[in-house]
């Protein structure tokens, strides 16, 4: 029986990483948009809902943190280029 259990928790705990893993990728794929039209999460819920996308609330958070983080790698490359520059100056 418990041996069953633990088969049954496995299958569940897979599913659950194989709809993050989709999420992630899909979110990944619209970034470039979401970022570009400077959408929110509401807004990009609310467009993913309307194409039937599943787990959208999901998906346009991870979205939203993506394209944060995406913004955030583009300052720092920019910071440190400028730091560079300035350095090369002197």
């Amino acid at each position: 029986m418990e041996a069953e259990s633990c088969r049954i928790s496995h299958r569940m705990h897979f599913i659950q990483f194989r709809q993050i893993i989709r999420d992630a990728e899909i979110a990944y794929v619209i970034s470039p948009v979401v970022s570009r039209h400077r959408l929110s999460a509401e807004e990009t819920e609310k467009f993913l809902l309307e194409l039937r996308i599943p787990r959208a609330a999901n998906v346009a958070g991870i979205t939203d943190r993506l394209v944060v983080f995406q913004k955030s790698q583009l300052v720092d490359k920019l910071l440190t280029e400028a730091s560079s520059e300035l350095a090369a100056q002197n």
